[in-house]
């Protein structure tokens, strides 16, 4: 009987099964995951909260195995009918520093849980020290600040995320943080130790450490196994190792040749349902336009396309005076990537008129009265 092995349970590889479930694929599927149930990653930094895809029941229902496991070692497929899928995601990058194992990560349901019931239980003044500033840290810092805890958070640069939503909003949102009682540090870790941080000089008393300086792909089974690897497991259009055809990877630990790497959410859902179009044979996939979010303190974040494209940036303005979207431009005036704050429904406007190819006008990009139906009409 035909069958895919999807090793990995996060949003690929649990959006992969059930893509093959609702297309009626005859073989049997297997998820192998060290964590178990499936769930979604976001709900992690930004509420501490574990939220499974879907009960177990729905997998008992589908006739889909569902092991806890790590898999260190697994047999590459024989047969055409027969497919490895490897949804292996991400791992923390870890901080170089002396006492770097005094600093928690953010990045399983294990983690979250560890990192709440700390925080739960702690008492008035209890002092938190996140080092680095990016998606991950900065929804973490808000969280913990709004369960009560005292917060500082590290960057080494003064906007981050700047490279992904433009240097003016990013100076904004980090600058927000203060505005929220979350002191802001620039500067560079020097050692940890249980009770602080020394940064630059400074001693940080510390109650908890949270390391969140970013992350690379999983791709410790797909070496082993002989994948090409590169920044990622070297994926062709249809999602096969450029190295093994039955092979296929999906998700974060994926980058297809030629590409950066995508790590969103969205991306890898369309990873997956390109994994289960070359498993079925049907047609290829139609990929998006890039978008992510991240929620911090009251606010939702939203970008749109690819700011390394960029040329020149437009900016829109609310009516109290605050930067709200700022939009990019490529060097022929055509609209490539957009940053905004509670946006409403711009994202999804956004995203249609980069998928077109359009190039608004100058004016209506600024102009907060502008709404998404009206933009690129003239």
């Amino acid at each position: 009987m035909p069958s895919v092995h999807i090793i990995g349970g996060g949003v690929a590889g649990y959006t992969l099964a059930r893509e093959l479930v609702q297309q009626q694929y005859s073989g049997t599927i297997t998820i192998s995951d060290a964590q178990g149930l499936p769930y979604d990653r976001p709900a992690l930094s930004k509420a501490l909260q574990v939220e499974p895809f879907a009960p177990v029941a729905w997998y008992q229902q589908h006739g889909i195995n569902l092991i806890q496991e790590s898999v260190s070692n697994v047999q590459l497929p024989t047969c055409e009918s027969d497919w490895l899928v490897l949804a292996t995601g991400t791992r923390p990058t870890l901080l170089e520093v002396q006492g770097a194992e005094h600093a928690r990560t953010l990045h399983t349901a294990a983690d979250a849980v560890a990192l709440s019931q700390i925080i739960d239980a702690a008492y008035f003044g209890f002092q938190v020290v996140v080092i680095g500033a990016g998606l991950i840290g900065a929804e973490f810092a808000s969280t913990a600040s709004m369960l009560g805890a005292q917060v500082t958070l590290i960057s080494n640069h003064p906007a981050p995320l700047r490279a992904v939503i433009g240097q003016e909003l990013a100076e904004q949102l980090h600058a927000d943080h203060a505005q929220r009682g979350i002191r802001t540090i620039t500067g560079t870790v020097q050692s940890i130790a249980a009770d602080h941080v020394m940064v630059d000089g400074e001693r940080l008393e510390a109650n908890l450490v949270v390391s969140a300086i970013g992350v690379k792909p999983d791709t410790t089974l797909a070496s082993d196994l002989g994948l090409s690897v590169d920044d990622g497991i070297v994926v062709d259009p249809h999602q096969r190792s450029i190295t093994n055809g039955q092979v296929l990877a999906i998700g974060d630990a994926a980058r297809h040749e030629g590409t950066k790497r995508a790590v969103h959410w969205e991306a890898a859902m369309e990873d997956a349902a390109q994994a289960a179009a070359t498993i079925l044979g049907t047609e290829p996939v139609k990929r998006s336009v890039p978008w992510f979010w991240s929620d911090r303190h009251d606010m939702h974040v939203e970008t749109v396309g690819d700011f390394s494209q960029i040329a020149t940036t437009v900016h829109r303005y609310n009516r109290r005076g605050k930067l709200q979207m700022t939009f990019g431009l490529d060097a022929q005036g055509q609209l490539v990537a957009a940053s905004m704050i509670d946006g409403g429904l711009m994202a999804k406007a956004v995203k249609r008129l980069i998928a077109r190819g359009i190039a608004p006008n100058i004016n209506d990009l600024e102009d907060p009265n502008v709404g998404p139906r009206e933009l690129g009409r003239n």
